[in-house]
């Protein structure tokens, strides 16, 4: 059982570096606004997540959670982001 979810948390932590390196080396430079910024945890657990819209390459707008938020953001701020191509819902503060 344990081999099974070592293989598995292996796996996530494997994609999410591919996506980050993806993102750095093949990303995307564009404008976006902080539209939401969510609390999904409890009381004791807090689970912050901060959302931006921006507009990719063919007019298409975007709403995505930022893999590595600031705790200064604030809704309705304008932030500079990468996004990978082939990832479009993946974003990363530049």
């Amino acid at each position: 059982m344990w081999i099974v979810f070592l293989t598995v948390i292996a796996g996530i932590i494997l994609v999410n570096r591919r996506i980050k390196s993806g993102i750095d080396e093949n990303g995307i430079e564009t404008d976006a606004v902080v539209s939401r910024i969510t609390d999904d945890g409890t009381p004791e657990d807090i689970d912050i997540n901060v959302y931006v819209r921006y507009r990719i390459e063919n007019g298409e707008v975007i709403e995505s959670v930022l893999s590595n938020p600031r705790s200064d953001l604030e809704e309705g701020q304008h932030v500079r982001i990468k996004y990978h191509p082939k990832y479009k819902s993946n974003a990363r503060l530049i």
